[in-house]
């Protein structure tokens, strides 16, 4: 995978940006029927975590309690790395994303 058009978190909390994509997700289609109110805990947070990161993908998630997350860290060489866009979020998702995880000036 090509990082050049990705943005480095290497450093952050993968439970901390777990927790806020999940928050910044919303439930669509059939997902209304799994939707929880309320954030993730800790341990489901870390749950979603690849410690041994199967296909570089140390946290993929794709629909989570019904909300469509579409959240992916990729790693390569020892770095972590998102997508500079979000499927189905703003760019506003985004920035609060990385200002959570304490990463704003990757922006």
């Amino acid at each position: 995978m090509d990082t050049s058009n990705m943005i480095d978190i290497t450093g952050a909390s993968l439970i901390r940006a777990a927790q806020c994509a999940y928050t910044l997700s919303a439930p669509q289609g059939l997902g209304f029927l799994h939707f929880e109110e309320g954030g993730l805990s800790d341990n489901e947070a870390e749950g979603l975590i690849d410690g041994g990161c199967r296909h570089n993908f140390p946290l993929s998630m794709d629909y989570v309690k019904g909300r469509s997350c579409k959240f992916h860290v990729y790693k390569k060489e020892g770095r972590l790395y998102i997508a500079k866009s979000w499927y189905d979020h703003t760019e506003e998702d985004l920035k609060t994303l990385l200002v959570a995880i304490g990463k704003e000036q990757a922006v």
